[in-house]
């Protein structure tokens, strides 16, 4: 595929960077500096150009006989606006736009209205992880596919939850999720049919919201998260409180900013919920408002020190629970090294979406934890080695597993007598490196899954 990348800023190069190694990507920037980073760094054309001109645009599409276009300009008037004249010029174009501002968030292609066809927001993205992540008591990972519409968490094993010491095959599962693999002792295992849970253990599981929410409570919840406190209000911290307070459930909810103008806003729009006006970085505030005392808390603001600094000292005051976000990539190890497990990555969301935008479902739906855990569709059809056969029957790969099956508008969750059958789409995934010869072997004559 050919796509073309408007903008070489944090989104634009993240994106540029992922998708590189799978299509032949054009970046067209008008800011001389990022065109020689991009030229020096990154395994891309680049044109030198602005890609909000339309004669510019038009040049660039039929010239490098574009497939897809995403618009990862600064301002999303812009983004909105690269991927409607790009649908002028080349209706057929997969137009995604990155939009900041949830104001900007309009109807899509497949919602009626013709000219973008995929709006990615890294901000509600953002807000979606870590509102699941505070609500279900045990998960420490979250991520969501929207075709098919399931979502996959990480649930964390630790001190005395009921789950400890049963064998996954024994376990009354929710009827909508299914466990595919076990982190244990820093490695990934798949063949977690005879696996007995152990404290430590984090529990990968694939399946239905609804799923997903029940086997938090088969896990073990003592006590249910009621008292959230989010530290920054900016547009991921007043959309999570937004959600909070929608939640079906009641939710007690303070949202902390040092800046007054701004709480009085989102003041106007939050119901339900405490808007404080104070320096949440200042222990006697801390101290006062019990910010650590809370079933869980959240860092949201803008700045990774800040979200740093507020992350080692919820910890140092052993808070229950505490979900954090960073920006630059350079703070991931940063971040990691304080021992969180729930760290929300700005560039990883943006990769990760960008993926499920532009690549092919059968090269991959999306990642786990890292680059080398990876979801990919698998079709069954007459070439298929899968077709006819069960579960069962198959030898799989060690660091390959069958999550889900896909048929019709029906999500089947495999049990080793499940028959697959042709036009199946198998949900795959895989914690080694996604090669042909994984994918090969599932096909006729280029691998064995025979027992």
């Amino acid at each position: 595929m050919n796509v073309i990348i408007v903008g070489a800023g944090d989104i634009g190069y993240a994106s540029a960077e992922t998708i590189s190694e799978i299509h032949d990507v054009l970046v067209m920037e008008q800011d001389e500096s990022r065109v020689e980073v991009a030229k020096s760094r990154l395994n891309v054309s680049v044109l030198h150009d602005d890609g909000t001109n339309p004669k510019s645009l038009e040049y660039a599409i039929k010239k490098h006989n574009a497939d897809a276009i995403v618009s990862a300009l600064k301002n999303d008037d812009s983004n909105l606006f690269v991927c409607m004249m790009a649908k002028r010029i080349d209706p057929k174009i997969r137009t995604i736009a990155s939009v900041t501002n949830t104001d900007y968030v309009i109807k899509t292609t497949d919602e009626g209205e013709p000219g973008i066809d995929i709006i990615i927001s890294p901000e509600i993205i953002s807000a979606k992880k870590m509102y699941r992540l505070a609500i279900w008591e045990n998960a420490v990972f979250y991520d969501s596919l929207d075709d098919p519409n399931v979502s996959t968490a990480i649930f964390a094993v630790d001190g005395d939850k009921p789950i400890i010491g049963k064998t996954v095959m024994h376990l009354e599962m929710p009827a909508g999720c299914t466990i595919f693999g076990i982190y244990r002792d820093g490695s990934l295992r798949l063949d977690v049919y005879t696996m007995v849970i152990r404290a430590g253990d984090r529990i990968a599981v694939f399946g239905t919201e609804d799923g997903l929410e029940q086997f938090n409570q088969l896990v073990g919840v003592e006590d249910m998260n009621k008292e959230f406190c989010i530290l920054g209000a900016s547009m991921v911290g007043t959309n999570i409180a937004k959600l909070l307070s929608n939640d079906k459930k009641k939710r007690y909810v303070k949202i902390f900013d040092r800046d007054p103008e701004v709480c009085r806003e989102i003041s106007k729009s939050l119901t339900g919920v405490i808007v404080i006006n104070a320096d949440f970085t200042d222990p006697e505030v801390q101290s006062q408002e019990g910010i650590f005392k809370s079933d869980c808390t959240i860092a949201t603001s803008r700045v990774d020190d800040t979200n740093l600094l507020m992350t080692m000292t919820a910890q140092k005051h052993n808070a229950r629970k505490v979900i954090t976000r960073y920006f630059k990539p350079d703070y991931r190890d940063i971040f990691s090294y304080t021992g969180l497990e729930s760290i929300i990555g700005y560039y990883g969301i943006i990769s990760n979406e960008i993926i499920k935008s532009t690549v092919s479902d059968e090269m991959s739906l999306m990642r786990l934890r890292n680059d080398r855990e990876v979801f990919f569709m698998h079709h069954v059809t007459q070439d298929s080695r899968l077709l006819g056969c069960y579960l069962g029957d198959l030898r799989l790969p060690e660091d390959v597993r069958i999550v889900a099956v896909r048929r019709g508008n029906e999500t089947i969750y495999p049990v080793l007598d499940t028959k697959f059958d042709e036009d199946d789409r198998v949900v795959v995934f895989t914690n080694t490196e996604l090669t042909n010869n994984v994918k090969k072997a599932f096909v006729k004559g280029k691998g064995s899954l025979d027992r």
